[in-house]
């Protein structure tokens, strides 16, 4: 299954002393998920908040994979479930479909 995952900056600061640190394995932490086919993409925003493209087997594969991210405490996180396009275009089609008889 396929999740978009975004996350900005919650109300939990980070403290100066830990952010380069904690950003540079959070590097580490997207890197080994692009290697291993986890992440499809991954952008940030200006803000430090970023959105990803994940692949899990389940939802509870995807919430381990989120918790594992070093700075997970200090960002809020969003999470919806993707579905592929040509199939919500077809249902689309066939419910206006049979609504206009």
């Amino acid at each position: 299954m396929k999740y978009l995952v975004t996350a900005r900056p919650g109300t939990t600061t980070i403290k100066l002393k830990h952010g380069a640190r904690l950003f540079q394995a959070t590097k580490k932490w997207v890197s080994a998920h692009f290697e291993d086919g986890t992440f499809d993409c991954h952008y940030g925003f200006s803000d430090l908040g970023a959105f990803t493209i994940v692949n899990a087997d389940s939802h509870e594969a995807l919430l381990d994979a989120i918790l594992e991210c070093p700075v997970y405490p200090f960002f809020d996180w969003e999470i919806k479930v993707l579905c592929d396009w040509r199939h919500i275009y077809d249902k689309n089609i066939q419910y206006f479909k049979k609504l206009a008889g």
